[in-house]
């Protein structure tokens, strides 16, 4: 703010009329102005028009500072501004195994003192999340707390620590419907992990612990843009539908999702949808998939964001029955994981970055892809973007092993996969 300088308001200085000194021994008088009294009326006569003149002067440029004085001041124009820019980024499953728990563990100082440390395995991409706006995460495994205790596949518990981990990673959207939601039932999927999530700074979707709870829509605001997050699942391991309470978990629903984005529409400038859908280890679109996402592009949605599959997808642009365009990312890949099995294909993941930008309307511009990799060297995890990704890293990932040049066979499929629809987004490695 700039600094007023307070006005200083000089008095003028007045000057004395000069007065000729007195000869020694005369009084300080002029004698010779008392023999010419004529002459000085008629100075006098000449002065006093100046001087009204002089007066004249002085009473206007009083009355025109005063007016001055007195007008308000112009009005400043307001500043011209520009559109509303918000950056967001992506990123698929966050499946924990229990390897990574016991990593976790080791992190923390003693082990089995039961505090876990999982900030260590996305140190290496925090900077790329941290430096959007906004940034969303699958949790595929839910927060059953220290009663169920860190478990792995195939009924996936992870401890409460990993929503600090996500938060510090700068992730503010987390979805949580998957094929995991309910592995250890209603207090797992519902009561004390949903509690957790409650207590952080973020937008949860995907489960909820209460019908009140599941009705209300998961918003963000960024920049004066309101996001809204929607997240469904196709089902759930070990029940039907039928079994769970309606709230418990979002199931993928024509109906729901009509219903679900009409709401969304009515109270947020962009919807986001999160679909735990397709093909475990298809490296395309299947018919579901594709059926689904001309669907939710038809209902107006802005960008869906696909997960489940455990290698990454397509990346494509549908236009819907009103002229829109939805970016559709069919599969994000895994975020974290450490199957079994070890292939390269379930090590290589993404990160989808654009910008919603808002004049009139909000568009969508900058779309691009960052290949991720999952490394572990069989004791340590983290996930590297590929472009961070080097050679003696390569080398000491098991699952890398069955490529030559596993690097190589990174950068090529994920441009493959990303634009086999026919766009060109940029890959970012």
């Amino acid at each position: 703010m700039a600094e007023k300088n307070e006005r200083q308001r000089l008095k003028p200085h007045r000057r004395g009329t000069p007065i000729e000194p007195a000869a020694p021994g005369k009084p300080a008088s002029r004698p010779a102005a008392q023999a010419r009294p004529a002459r000085a009326r008629q100075k006098k006569t000449q002065l006093l028009p100046v001087v009204i003149v002089l007066a004249a002067l002085f009473v206007v440029g009083c009355a025109l500072g005063i007016r001055a004085a007195l007008a308000p001041a112009p009005e400043t124009p307001p500043a011209l501004e520009g559109p509303t820019r918000v950056s967001f980024v992506a990123v698929g499953d966050n499946l924990p195994e229990i390897e990574m728990a016991a990593y976790a563990d080791a992190q923390a100082g003693e082990t089995g003192d039961g505090d876990y440390d999982y900030t260590p395995i996305y140190a290496p991409i925090r900077d790329y999340v941290q430096a959007a706006d906004l940034a969303y995460v699958k949790q595929e495994t839910h927060l059953g707390g220290d009663d169920i205790g860190p478990k792995g596949y195939p009924s996936f518990n992870t401890t409460d620590q990993m929503a600090d981990a996500l938060v510090d990673a700068g992730f503010d959207l987390v979805g949580s419907a998957s094929n995991h939601s309910y592995d250890w039932g209603s207090y797992g999927a519902n009561e004390h992990s949903r509690s957790v999530w409650n207590s952080k700074p973020v937008a949860f979707a995907g489960t909820a612990s209460s019908a009140q709870e599941a009705d209300e829509l998961a918003l963000v605001e960024r920049e004066g843009i309101t996001f809204a997050l929607l997240d469904y699942t196709y089902g759930v391991n070990g029940y039907e539908r039928e079994d769970l309470p309606d709230y418990a978990v979002s199931f993928i629903d024509r109906d729901r999702i009509a219903a679900d984005v009409e709401r969304a529409r009515e109270q947020a400038d962009v919807v986001l949808v999160a679909m735990h859908w397709g093909t475990e280890n298809l490296m395309e679109a299947d018919q579901t998939q594709r059926e689904y996402a001309q669907y939710l592009a038809d209902l107006g949605v802005d960008v869906v964001l696909g997960s489940h599959p455990h290698v990454i997808g397509p990346v494509t642009w549908l236009t819907g029955e009103g002229g829109n365009r939805t970016l559709v990312a069919y599969s994000l890949g895994n975020f974290t994981s450490n199957h079994e099995v070890k292939r390269i294909r379930n090590e290589l993941e993404g990160m989808l970055s654009c910008d919603f930008v808002k004049d009139d309307d909000v568009s969508i511009e900058n779309v691009r892809w960052t290949p991720l990799v999952m490394h572990t060297d069989g004791t340590s995890f983290a996930v590297y973007a590929l472009k961070d990704y080097t050679p003696e890293l390569a080398a000491a990932h098991p699952g890398l092993a069955e490529e030559a040049d596993p690097i190589a066979w990174l950068r090529q499929t994920s441009s493959d996969v990303v634009n086999a629809l026919g766009d060109e987004f940029p890959i970012d490695m």
